[in-house]
């Protein structure tokens, strides 16, 4: 690859058309969620008080420590939803995702300068660049956000590096 080419590629500029088709299965999704939401700080610190409340009851059941003078079911009942609810989101995340028939199919993105087609076997839809109001990589994954909440998956595997930087610098301040 001579210089001009390589440049090409790479410069935030250049003019690409292509497409990457793909279906996110199941799993695929709920290993997505998982990763995204246990890194979130209110979601960690959750964890850690349920934990805390957890082993806490423990210790008393086992008569280590004397923190508590009636049964601790308020503490048992909350660490236990403390620790568990990211399980319990994600549950519910991946029912509705299996109840949605777009996303058992594949689905194949575009990418142009214009923006991104998304298209199903039934459904199409173009959103344009400035309206990708964020971008994330997550296990694997580029999720392009239209809102606070939906956005696309896009399996980078399926994405040159070339590629990749063309969606990123077309993202860029997102």
């Amino acid at each position: 690859m001579n210089i001009f080419n390589f440049k090409k590629l790479f410069h935030p500029d250049c003019t690409m058309n292509f497409s990457v088709t793909s279906k996110m299965t199941p799993q695929e999704y709920a290993k997505v969620m998982f990763i995204g939401l246990y890194k979130k700080p209110v979601f960690i610190l959750c964890a850690v008080v349920g934990l805390y409340l957890l082993i806490t009851v423990f210790l008393d059941y086992l008569g280590l420590v004397n923190y508590y003078d009636t049964k601790p079911l308020f503490e048992v009942f909350g660490g236990a939803f403390l620790v568990l609810a990211p399980t319990l989101i994600v549950i519910i995340s991946v029912r509705q995702f299996k109840s949605n028939p777009s996303f058992q199919n594949d689905i194949t993105y575009t990418f142009n300068d214009d923006g991104m087609v998304v298209q199903g076997i039934t459904f199409k839809s173009v959103v344009s660049w400035p309206h990708i109001v964020k971008q994330k990589e997550i296990a694997g994954f580029l999720i392009l956000y239209h809102t606070k909440r939906f956005g696309n998956f896009i399996d980078k595997s399926k994405l040159s590096e070339a590629q990749l930087i063309f969606i990123k610098t077309k993202t860029t301040g997102k």
